[in-house]
């Protein structure tokens, strides 16, 4: 039985025997939730499947399997993974899920349809399964689309969704209007995510680094929408791939336009050249 769980206190107390995340850096946005996993894993040799464009080394011991999917692709990955798990599934949006371009989505969201598979061969047999969704569609651009793909894996699977934002909690007595998934832009060139933090400094890989032509130490300007911020920048081991982590200090209330919507954002990064 569906028990749609849309908000985090309801889910706290109850035992997943399998897990599933996405856009959510949950380690860094929700330390109740992680600690939740981690009980989950331990306590219920749980099956926890991480989604996210960004590895997260402090999970490595607790994540099953990792999918990394491109930054903005978000409504990509929700229709693969609708279409993965209602497959057998006859309903009203049986034409919908036929019709949706696996291969298109595959290649624009860059998960091999391979890894969909190991996700549905993780969740045979398993009876409570959790769908856990962060705030990183916040500002999306599709996010109406995103949120009624959402509401289908809820109405149609007996799996546990949980919004971790719950001024996301969509209205249930609504019908579900699925859009096509056909237009989504992901992101490319010099990319950052927005992160609360309590250090005034852009973090990134080494491959981050050589990418943008930066270095460890160095006070770069990053351009977005017009508006230049100045930041120094620190090389984390920590972070993998070639996303930087921008952060918004825990105190300041007063978002700038690079701060302000969709997590992920393209932007320019240019060395501030010492006089």
């Amino acid at each position: 039985m569906n028990r749609n769980k849309t908000e985090v206190e309801n889910f706290m107390d109850f035992n997943s025997d399998a897990i599933i995340t996405i856009a959510t850096r949950i380690a860094a946005d929700n330390s109740k939730v992680e600690e939740y996993i981690k009980r989950m894993v331990t306590k219920n040799d749980c099956e926890f499947i991480y989604m996210h464009p960004i590895d997260d080394i402090s999970l490595h011991n607790t994540y099953t399997q990792y999918i990394k999917y491109e930054a903005g692709s978000e409504e990509g990955v929700l229709a693969l993974l609708s279409s993965f798990l209602l497959q057998d599934t006859k309903s009203k949006y049986s034409d919908f899920i036929d019709e949706l371009d696996i291969g298109y989505l595959s290649g624009e969201t860059s998960i091999g349809e391979e890894e969909f598979e190991d996700l549905v061969e993780q969740l045979a047999n398993k009876k409570e399964i959790t769908l856990i969704v962060g705030d990183d569609i916040l500002g999306h651009k599709h996010l109406v689309n995103i949120t009624n793909l959402i509401r289908l894996i809820d109405s149609m699977t007996s799996i546990n969704v949980v919004l971790l934002n719950k001024n996301l909690a969509p209205d249930l007595s609504k019908e579900i209007q699925l859009n096509d998934v056909e237009d989504i832009q992901t992101y490319n060139g010099t990319v950052i995510y927005i992160v609360n933090s309590d250090e005034d400094i852009l973090k990134g890989s080494n491959s981050f680094a050589m990418a943008a032509k930066i270095k460890d130490g160095d006070s770069v300007n990053i351009t977005f929408g017009g508006k230049t911020v100045q930041k120094v920048f620190q090389v984390d081991l920590s972070v993998r791939g070639t996303i930087a982590l921008y952060p918004i200090l825990q105190e300041n209330t007063n978002q700038s336009t690079v701060e302000e919507g969709y997590r992920f954002k393209q932007v320019k990064i240019e060395k501030v050249l010492k006089s």
